[in-house]
């Protein structure tokens, strides 16, 4: 995602901020049903994983300034008191025998106070080399946070899709509930009338039964799945949300496979991750190169000092010097003890490089899977139809023909069971349809 599509997203994120997550926090709804692209929104800003790599790309840099602040010189000061002892002196040759006393210095209080600077002229490329790698990381942590907002808004998608297909599931058994009700109470008065066996009315209660049990359950899952959702916008767990209705996607792919993939290869952060590791990997090897090259360094200082102690016996003044000079260095056994680092950084780079042909790969059957795996629900949600209409009518008929006492209760039964996983299955074919679909705009760098 490039710098003006992040301006966007940010400014969408303010406005909605201002509006949806204050009824969250508050416990009030939203005025409007949250759409999908809200949710995104809202993730966006508050989703605790993109938070966290937010802070990841700002440490970076903030880094990448410190490294840039190794080219400056150190400028240091400094100060120093001492009490001092008296001197002691040995004649020559006489070791500790007849020792003589000296009132050397001529007071026992000894100041310094200096200010020194230090300036690396020419590391041999450290600071570059740290600096560079330092960018890339930057770099990488920023692709990183495209890529943490990508896997964040399929898993929003997700989440958002499962709420709206368990509610889905919801009204569908609601009305078979219904639907049941109706029929258990003719199944009553045939039973009071002699019409129907005691098995009939039991077997109705029990469907009856198992229809409310699923009800239940059902439930459940959206209290569960809407928690995750809440988790995943950073907005209260137990905020009811009011969901739009997803256009689900139903076209079929007009473009092939190798185009999809292509735009992966272009778009897609993991891809970009892993050439960024290479190169950081690169960098590695030619940071070992470092300590084979002189070093040379700039140094200069001025200090007051007392006494004077650059005469004997010192003087009881203050006296002011400075120094300036330069420093070189080479390290000779660098190119003999650096050689196993060296071959280290080498077969890094050669493993980041198989990592980046396996991270290829592994975008090639993403992008493959979700391809494949999308066309192949348009075909389920097109037999899921046909099969609605086929249940339907064989409900209708069974129907009618139990209560003229030509078709058994458990056929009946089963009929209804079919019409009901009819409905269910078109449900479910439509949201993976919509999930498989998300799915391929992560994969190749849209989402």
């Amino acid at each position: 995602m490039n710098g003006r599509s992040w301006l966007r997203l940010s400014a969408a994120a303010f406005l909605l901020v201002a509006t949806y997550p204050v009824a969250a926090q508050t416990g009030g709804r939203p005025a409007e049903p949250l759409t999908l692209e809200q949710a995104w929104v809202l993730a966006t800003a508050h989703n605790k994983e993109i938070q966290m790599q937010r802070r990841q790309v700002a440490l970076s840099t903030e880094l990448m300034k410190d490294r840039q602040n190794e080219r400056l010189p150190r400028v240091t000061t400094s100060g120093s008191y001492a009490y001092l002892g008296g001197l002691t002196a040995f004649e020559p040759y006489a070791g500790l025998q007849n020792p003589e006393a000296r009132e050397v210095p001529p007071s026992p209080h000894a100041y310094r106070v200096g200010l020194a600077a230090d300036w690396e002229v020419y590391t041999g490329g450290r600071i570059d080399n740290q600096i560079a790698t330092q960018a890339i990381n930057e770099v990488l942590e920023t692709e990183r946070l495209a890529l943490t907002a990508s896997e964040v808004r399929l898993r929003v998608a997700t989440a958002y899709l499962d709420v709206q297909r368990n509610r889905e599931y919801q009204a569908l058994t609601a009305n078979n509930v219904k639907e049941s009700e109706r029929r258990l109470k003719q199944i009553q008065s045939l039973f009071k009338n002699g019409v129907v066996l005691r098995s009939d009315l039991l077997r109705a209660e029990l469907q009856l039964s198992r229809q409310q049990l699923l009800l239940t359950e059902i439930g459940n899952t959206i209290t569960l799945t809407n928690q995750r959702l809440n988790l995943l916008l950073g907005t209260r767990e137990d905020q009811a949300n009011q969901l739009a209705p997803v256009t689900l996607p139903t076209a079929v792919l007009d473009n092939p496979y190798a185009d999809y993939f292509g735009q992966a290869q272009s778009k897609a952060p993991e891809l970009r991750v892993a050439g960024l590791q290479t190169r950081l990997s690169e960098l590695r090897l030619e940071n070992t190169q470092v300590s084979k090259r002189p070093q040379v360094g700039l140094f200069t200082g001025y200090a007051y000092t007392y006494p004077n102690r650059l005469v004997f016996p010192n003087v009881s003044q203050i006296y002011g010097v400075g120094e300036i000079g330069v420093r070189v260095s080479y390290n000779i056994t660098a190119r003999w003890l650096d050689r196993h680092a060296e071959k280290a950084a080498e077969i890094g780079i050669e493993r980041q490089r198989i990592g980046q042909e396996k991270a290829l790969d592994d975008k090639r059957q993403e992008v493959k899977t979700a391809y494949v795996r999308y066309q192949e629900t348009l075909e389920r949600i097109r037999i899921a139809e046909q099969s609605i209409g086929q249940a339907t009518e064989n409900y209708r008929i069974v129907n009618r023909t139990y209560f003229n006492q030509l078709a058994l209760l458990t056929d009946l039964l089963d009929a209804d069971n079919q019409l009901l996983q009819a409905r269910f299955d078109l449900v479910t074919a439509q949201t993976l349809a919509a999930t498989h679909y998300y799915q391929l705009q992560k994969a190749i760098g849209l989402l």
